[in-house]
């Protein structure tokens, strides 16, 4: 059974370039489960409940240069372990949760170091200052007509 776990947001459509549309729900099937018990078993023991949150609070987000998934990316840092959860888009279109695995220090570190993967915190943070100076500019050009 397929079930939504999360929607795509403005902030990553914008960071990652994506051609997705706004608020298009991410999707948990049984067979993308079974995937994630199959070839990530401890992983997915581990953290496969927090799948759910893993996508509404990622530390870091990524567009996967070789897969074109989105990936969300958690630091668990009392296990000082990284959590991946590639989403995929579908032939019809749709947004799943395609597989979960812990990332190596190694390769979180590759990521940020090539500009794959983006801290997410950072982004909010500039996104809303961005937004707050648009809207500065905005009242000030409505105040001078």
């Amino acid at each position: 059974m397929n079930k939504p776990i999360g929607k795509l947001d403005k902030k990553i459509i914008k960071l990652l370039g994506l051609a997705y549309k706004e608020g298009q729900p991410i999707i948990l099937g049984d067979a993308n489960i079974a995937h994630m018990q199959r070839q990530h078993s401890e992983d997915f023991a581990k953290y496969g409940k927090d799948i759910k949150n893993i996508i509404a609070n990622p530390t870091y987000i990524a567009k996967n240069p070789n897969q074109d998934s989105i990936e969300y990316i958690k630091e668990y840092k009392i296990d000082n372990e990284f959590v991946l959860v590639a989403v995929r888009i579908s032939s019809k279109g749709n947004l799943f949760a395609r597989t979960l695995f812990t990332m190596t220090h190694k390769k979180i570190n590759t990521y940020l170091k090539n500009g794959y993967a983006k801290k997410y915190q950072w982004l909010i943070k500039n996104f809303n200052i961005m937004l707050e100076k648009k809207l500065n500019v905005c009242y000030y050009n409505i105040s001078i007509k």
